[in-house]
């Protein structure tokens, strides 16, 4: 087997677990991955069972092709009933050593009926199998509960009463900083300071999401605590967001908004309401891309005249990311949009 698969494996293991497992409070994960020796073009249907309605986030086939890779192509899924989901467009992931497009990567975000599902693959020639895949292509799937809905598109009767509608409000967000998408030009903004003499001096010390994925058009909720070791309290202060996604390829403007006074010397917790737009929606001329994001900004102090000052740069840990799955823009698929909700 090539040692860039075996290294990629092992990395894999230390994240996740074969078959069915937690990834987050919510999310699970159904994968035949393992580190055998691969070959091309399985002989046996890749089938997956769900026992109860489930909401599709990512759908990943394996073209490790001798380490050739392959241009990505489409990924369906088939229920026993005949029903199909997708095609689905794909982007690609290299290998640990580069190797150009590995896997095929789907961020679909629709909801599929319980049953067991056959995986289909456009390019079934360079799809991977082994014999720890009992000579089935080789896939790996993340889903979440969700209710099952009616064929159009509403949810069925029996789950109303039980499902909670998407998205619930944390507690700790109810009353948050909302941040809607879009600039703000400080010249048209009133109030402002001219004390110079002396800054507020605001430090990071939290900044984490409340999940670790969410779905276009939702909002992604964030706290962000600080810290004001200046010499003034910060009266006219401004936080701005920013997604940058996981490669560097692409960036969402979250927005920006007031903040609360915070005073000299004090601690306190931010909650942040950063709504996004569904693909689609263009508003603002955003493009939400399905991909994985971390979140940047600054928080500014608007001065007298009309402009801001920054007073602190925003970072979020690069092992905090979230996960755009649904209603965004296909990276690699042209105008391709998945996984909007029916209206």
């Amino acid at each position: 087997m090539h040692i860039s698969y075996l290294i990629w494996f092992l990395l894999m293991m230390l994240m996740i677990p074969l078959g069915v497992g937690a990834v987050s409070s919510q999310e699970q994960i159904w994968t035949n991955e393992n580190p055998n020796k691969l070959f091309n073009t399985p002989d046996k249907p890749t089938l997956v069972t769900f026992n109860s309605c489930v909401k599709i986030l990512s759908i990943t086939t394996n073209h490790w092709n001798y380490g050739k890779g392959d241009s990505p192509g489409k990924i369906s899924l088939f229920h026993e009933d005949g029903t199909q989901y997708g095609p689905w467009g794909t982007f690609g992931k290299n290998g640990t050593k580069n190797e150009q497009n590995v896997y095929w990567v789907s961020n679909p975000g629709d909801i599929l009926k319980p049953g067991t599902y056959s995986v289909a693959d456009s390019s079934p020639i360079t799809w991977a199998y082994n014999d720890g895949s009992d000579n089935r292509g080789i896939v790996t799937i993340v889903f979440e509960p969700a209710a099952c809905l009616n064929n159009t598109g509403e949810i069925t009767r029996e789950y109303q009463e039980t499902v909670t509608p998407i998205p619930t409000i944390p507690e700790e967000m109810e009353g948050g900083i909302v941040i809607e998408a879009g600039d703000l030009d400080p010249a048209t903004l009133k109030g402002g300071t001219n004390n110079t003499e002396t800054v507020p001096v605001i430090e990071q010390i939290a900044f984490r999401p409340l999940s670790s994925s969410i779905h276009g058009g939702d909002p992604a909720y964030v706290m962000l605590r600080v810290k004001n070791t200046g010499g003034r309290a910060l009266e006219d202060g401004y936080v701005t967001i920013r997604f940058i996604s996981k490669d560097g390829k692409f960036s969402y403007k979250g927005g920006t908004a007031h903040l609360p006074t915070i005073n000299t010397d004090e601690e306190r917790d931010l909650p942040l309401n950063i709504k996004t737009e569904g693909a689609g929606e263009k508003k603002t001329g955003n493009i939400l891309y399905c991909s994985e994001y971390l979140l940047d900004g600054s928080i500014n102090e608007l001065m007298e005249g009309g402009y801001f000052e920054k007073r602190a740069d925003l970072i979020m840990p690069r092992e905090k990311f979230i996960d755009i799955t649904g209603c965004c823009q296909e990276p690699y698929g042209g105008t391709s949009v998945r996984g909007c909700r029916s209206s």
